[in-house]
């Protein structure tokens, strides 16, 4: 069989492969959309409190805000994983030590991105509401807040595609997604170069489905 054949056979006992790496593309989607969704509440609360009028509150939720985002996503995986569950002298679960990294890794970022949305809604707009006879509360949760998230969602899909990427490591600590099935494939057939090049496809093509989505939502948001 000369080399052609041969490269063309690795090709098809890859492309072969795929149910394996679509199953491992489950567990990346159950990973990253349970981390957005605490991320989007824990990034909330902190940009609340990164707006309070309390200084030492301020300055403690600055401070959260900048260690997480000084943080690199494989050494704080491992972090969680293996120091907290050591020192904790708890067994975590892989998936659940993956959630817990992304949530409060992304939850900083996600922080400023609200914080950001909030402080653009024109402050007229809440002295006009509590004129009104609205509490300050409702002010926000009926005014503000509609509108910050409306300001804001182009971000937060951009960063729902950083969490995607990043979940890509979770495998160093056993969570059977996409990266990892790839690589227990290749470890068996020796076709690194095929899997890890199909793995690399199929993220491109998650990651730019949801680019062009949160581009279409700036547009559309930036028309109406």
């Amino acid at each position: 069989m000369n080399s052609v054949a041969i490269f063309g056979q690795h090709w098809v006992t890859a492309f072969e492969q795929l149910p394996s790496l679509l199953i491992g593309l489950q567990y990346t989607a159950i990973v990253s959309l349970s981390s957005l969704a605490i991320a989007l509440v824990a990034g909330l609360l902190v940009a609340l409190l990164r707006l309070s009028s309390v200084t030492w509150i301020r300055n403690v939720a600055f401070f959260y805000v900048q260690i997480f985002r000084s943080l690199s996503v494989y050494v704080y995986i491992l972090f969680i994983y293996f120091g907290v569950a050591a020192f904790m002298n708890v067994d975590l679960d892989p998936i659940g030590a993956a959630v817990i990294a992304l949530s409060l890794l992304n939850s900083a970022y996600i922080a400023e991105i609200f914080r950001s949305a909030i402080q653009t809604v024109d402050s007229g707009q809440r002295e006009a509401a509590l004129c009104l006879g609205m509490t300050r509360s409702k002010a926000f949760t009926h005014v503000i807040f509609p509108q910050a998230v409306r300001l804001a969602l182009p971000a937060l899909v951009s960063q729902f595609t950083v969490i995607i990427k990043d979940s890509s490591i979770v495998g160093v600590i056993g969570v059977a997604d996409t990266t990892y099935q790839a690589a227990q494939i290749a470890n068996v057939t020796y076709l690194q170069f095929e899997m890890f090049t199909v793995v690399g496809a199929i993220y491109i093509a998650v990651v730019l489905t949801l680019s062009h989505f949160a581009g279409y939502l700036e547009r559309h948001l930036r028309l109406s």
